[in-house]
Order: C-alpha cells, then structure tokens, then sequence
C-alpha cells in the first residue's frame, strides 16, 4: 500500500478514536473531495452496514484479509443483528436514530465532521471499523471499486420545473414555461402568460363552449386561473381540461395525475371535477387536492376548507376519500394536509411511506424511470425532501433509509 493510503488509513482511525486534530480532520475532507471514490470510501468507514458487508467481502477476496481479521478476533454479524427498529429518511426508528447508531450524524452534511457523534461508535464497532482499514493494506482496490460502482451516474438529472403544454380548441398547441409573458387571444377571452401561470379573462359573451387543455409533462408543473377565477395547480404528468367560458349551469373540468384546486363559490354554477373518467367530484366551494394517478393503488381526495361530495359522501376539512378501482369508497379522517400538499409548496414530504410510493413521485417529478432490483422492501422513509434538490442530492436523502440506487441514462434501479 502507498504512503499516501496508509496516511489516510491512519487519519480515519484515528477520526474514529476521536484522536484527530483539526488539522488531520482538514486533510481528510481534501482527500474525500478529490474524488467520489474517495467520498464513498470514507462514508463506508463510518457506517456499521458497509462495515460488515466490507468484511465478509475482504475475506473473500484475500487471504490474507482473512487471516488479519481472525488475528483481531472480529466476528462477523448480519448487518441487522441487534439493531431493532425501522430506519426512515430523517433516520429515525422505534428506538435510536441512524445517526446514533452509526455516529455519523453531520457527515453528509456541508461540514467538517462532528466529533462529538463519533464518540457513541462503541469498542466493538472500532474495533471492525480499525480491522477494515488493517485490511485494505490488501484490499484497497477490490475495496474502492466496490464503492465506486455504486456512485451513480447523475449527471444532468435535474429537479422539475415549471412547464406544460396548452392545447386550444381548435388544436394547436402552445409551450408554456416559467419565462414565458404572453396574451393568447381565443375569440372572446384573453389567455394571459405570466411565468408559470396562466389567467383567463373573458371580455364578452359566449355562446358555445371551448375546451382547452392544460398538460404538464413529467418534471413539469404549472398554475391556471380559470374563467371563474378558481385557482388550479397541476403536478408533474397531469393534465387539466376546461372550458374557456363557463356558460352552462355547471362548471365542469376534468383531470388527469394530481391537481390542488381553490374553487370559487357560486351557488348558481356548482363546481364538478371529473376524475380520469371514473369519479366525480361535486365541490361546494372550497380547497382541495386529487391525487388520480392511474400507477397509484386509488384515487384520494383531500379537503382542506370547505366541503367537497364523492358519490354520496361528504367530506369535511382534514378528511380523505380514497376511491379503489371498483369504485368503493375509504374515509380516512385527520389526514396530514400538508404532507398532502407539500409538492405544490415544493417539498417532497413522506411518513414511513414505503419504497415504491416514494420511487413513484421521484420518478415523475425527476423524469426518471424506476426499476425494482427486488419485489419487496421493507425501509419506510419519513421525513421532507426538497424538490429543487438535483437527483444526487435527494437520493443522498433517501439511502439513509437503507435503500441503494444504481443508474444507466435515465433508468434508475432501485437495490436493496
């Protein structure tokens, strides 16, 4: 091994021992900047998990890894053995954090390492931790290019942004972005673009209702402000058509993916929201999110304010219908709102939400596709994420739950 490894090697055990100086700890955060390998490396020294598996491995792979670690007496565990509870995002379990388990709270953070959670690394975790390092006199190599291989490629897989396509009745379309400022003229009403959201002005009468249709792609989102002056905003790969006057005795729209609304009340022109061709939604001027995703198990609505009627349910404000595909209804009352709505406020928000539900809305607002290395997975993710975050960054967020990630192009596989 190089002078240059057995410097580093000597600078994590003793960041481990608790023994650097802040000169040492400066010289080691140089090293894992320099690159990813590096990076990955390091963090692997700090987690129990990786710790173990990184011995098993070294074993393999050399002999005379083997023969160092039984002369340091280590034995060798699942990496679950007595670590009770179920790790989230935030790291939090039935009874000690991630971070207090593994002593690496701050480490992912944009600061130099917090000595002070090193110190609950206990004897024994020191002692696998030390035999690693002892071991990658061998196995440096067969080490590094194991973490390497985990790095995944994300360059360029930027969050959503505001965007959406706008068919008109007549069928042209109209590519609408967050630096659009425009006025579309159709007939008697005035389209206007501002940034991210459209705003409907009708300036005469009409005698015969125009559809439009307002679509967001995957990674886009967008604002409208329709006739009425109801407010509607639209998640990534959702879609929204509505007349370009309400001149009948409803106000009728129709939705596909998620949509939040804030309806203004007019007693003579109910609101109704038709829901992928399946449910309805008779709206009693109030605020409320669909989530009508046709990859997720049901339809859920939200009231926030106000009261909304499924088939003949009536919900009240902090209840959710979730409508099955055969049309039955679940009542869920005290629902988190804000978790509900967090996306139109930019944040992914989740409790102990499994890995699929979690890939899903990654998957939409990322552009991304997700493949499952396994049919189940028992980390439960809880915590917020925000959504400007680059992938890298929010994946970062999400392995602390246990859950690794590889990507080719544009696919990501979900690994154990």
């Amino acid at each position: 091994m190089s002078d240059a490894r057995e410097r580093i090697s000597e600078l994590i055990v003793r960041l481990l021992k608790q023994e650097a100086s802040e000169e040492e700890i400066a010289e080691l955060e140089s090293w894992k900047q320099a690159s990813a390998a590096n990076a990955a490396m390091l963090e692997a020294m700090l987690e129990e998990g990786y710790v173990a598996n990184g011995l098993k491995e070294l074993e393999t792979a050399q002999k005379r890894s083997t023969a160092k670690l039984a002369e340091a007496g280590i034995l060798l565990q699942d990496n679950n053995t007595g670590e009770a509870g179920t790790r989230s995002s935030t790291g939090e379990t039935g009874t000690r954090s991630t971070d207090e388990r593994h002593g690496t709270s701050g480490y992912n953070r944009k600061t130099v390492y917090n000595q002070s959670r090193v110190r609950r690394i206990n004897y024994r975790r020191w002692v696998a931790a030390a035999a690693v390092l002892m071991a990658l006199a061998t196995g440096f190599y067969f080490w590094s290019q194991r973490y390497l291989r985990q790095i995944p490629e994300l360059a360029g897989i930027t969050p959503g942004s505001t965007k959406a396509i706008l068919t008109l009745a007549d069928g042209s379309t109209v590519a609408l972005d967050s630096a659009g400022n425009q006025v579309i003229r159709q007939g008697s009403t005035a389209i206007r673009q501002q940034g991210g959201q459209l705003e409907y002005d009708v300036q005469g009468a009409s005698k015969t209702e125009h559809f439009n249709t307002l679509v967001t792609p995957r990674g886009g989102q967008f604002r409208v402000t329709l006739p009425d002056g109801s407010k509607v905003w639209l998640n990534a790969a959702s879609s929204l058509r509505y007349p370009t006057a309400f001149i009948n005795n409803t106000r009728t729209v129709e939705i596909t993916g998620e949509a939040y609304f804030e309806v203004t009340q007019d007693a003579q022109k109910p609101f109704k929201v038709k829901v992928n061709n399946q449910t309805e939604i008779l709206v009693l001027g109030t605020e409320f999110n669909v989530n009508a995703y046709t990859d997720e198990p049901t339809i859920n609505t939200t009231l926030l304010e106000g009261a909304v009627r499924i088939n003949t349910q009536t919900l009240t404000p902090g209840q959710q219908a979730q409508v099955n595909t055969d049309g039955a209804i679940k009542l869920i009352n005290d629902v988190d709102v804000s978790e509900t709505v967090a996306w139109k406020n930019g944040i992914f928000s989740f409790n102990n939400a499994d890995v699929r539900t979690v890939m899903r809305q990654m998957g939409r607002w990322y552009n991304i596709e997700i493949n499952y290395e396994q049919a189940v997975y028992t980390a439960k993710f809880k915590g917020k994420i925000d959504r400007t975050l680059d992938l890298t960054d929010a994946l970062e967020v999400l392995k602390k739950a246990g859950v690794n990630f590889k990507m080719e192009g544009r696919t990501l596989t979900v690994m154990p």
